[in-house]
């Protein structure tokens, strides 16, 4: 399975990728550098946003968003750890896909946390969310982001193209508040968070249906302040919830966005 492939060398933007071949799907991916945080009740954890570009032997070419957490001192306990796992695009940074909050539900030093994936050619990023146990519930936070990893099928990458979806990203990470609606909610690109200090009530997201929208980051990252809330929310592999996509007003629900679980979990070093 994945968690058994060797994932050597950080990748730098799309001039250079590291190809990783095991039969019959290979792998191009782009990898954020680690986020480490401070010791969280007496353990230290690690992980990255990165994107994977799968080439099957059969079949139409994906591109998901993967998370690595890991515990870099002992085993985490059960619940003590969780992930999600976001896929971003650069056309104006919204939502693409996302895996449901997901948290190790044995001791493990290491979990991997998987998007769904999609088909449809453009540029890509990934900035995943990670939350650690401590005596008073969870702390969360977010992580750095990946560089960008394009799906073209068989085009070519336009240079022009490359620099304009970097020019948004970057726009979109430098914002320094969001836009506000009649409701008084925020709304806008959750690649924002970064600089403006929180997640915007509603965030920008594509649903199934195609269509642009916003999603509410309460149903997108519900709160636990349990270890038994945190295992009871997470599913197993597989499992999909469904959230209602919106109109920027936040209350005229347009379509919707699914989460999906999909996950593997290393209980050895």
């Amino acid at each position: 399975m994945l968690s058994n492939l060797k994932r050597t060398g950080k990748v730098l933007i799309v001039s250079v990728m590291a190809m990783v071949m095991v039969a019959p799907v290979a792998f191009a991916i782009t990898r954020s550098d680690p986020f480490d945080t401070p010791s969280i009740k007496g353990h230290k954890y690690t992980f990255t946003s990165e994107v994977w570009d799968r080439y099957p032997t059969k079949g139409t070419t994906t591109v998901e968003a993967v998370g690595d957490f890991s515990t870099v001192n002992a085993p985490t306990p059960a619940g003590y750890m969780g992930g999600q796992a976001r896929l971003y695009n650069s056309n104006n940074g919204a939502l693409v896909h996302s895996s449901t909050w997901k948290y190790n539900d044995s001791d493990a030093w290491n979990m991997w946390v998987y998007s769904p994936r999609t088909t449809t050619n453009g540029y890509y990023y990934a900035q995943n969310k990670g939350q650690f146990y401590n005596i008073d519930g969870y702390v969360e936070y977010t992580g750095n982001k990946s560089p960008i990893l394009q799906l073209s099928g068989n085009q070519s990458l336009n240079s022009k193209n490359l620099t304009e979806a970097s020019e948004i990203i970057e726009k979109l990470s430098l914002k320094k508040e969001y836009d506000v609606n009649n409701n008084g909610e925020t709304y806008g690109s959750a690649l924002s968070e970064k600089t403006i200090g929180m997640e915007p009530d509603l965030i920008s997201a594509i649903g199934t249906n195609g269509v642009n929208g916003y999603i509410k980051s309460e149903d997108l990252s519900p709160k636990v302040s349990s270890i038994e809330e945190a295992l009871e929310l997470s599913g197993g592999n597989g499992e999909v919830k469904i959230i209602p996509l919106y109109a920027v007003d936040g209350t005229n629900v347009i379509g919707e966005f699914k989460l999906v679980t999909n996950y593997e979990l290393v209980e050895n070093q």
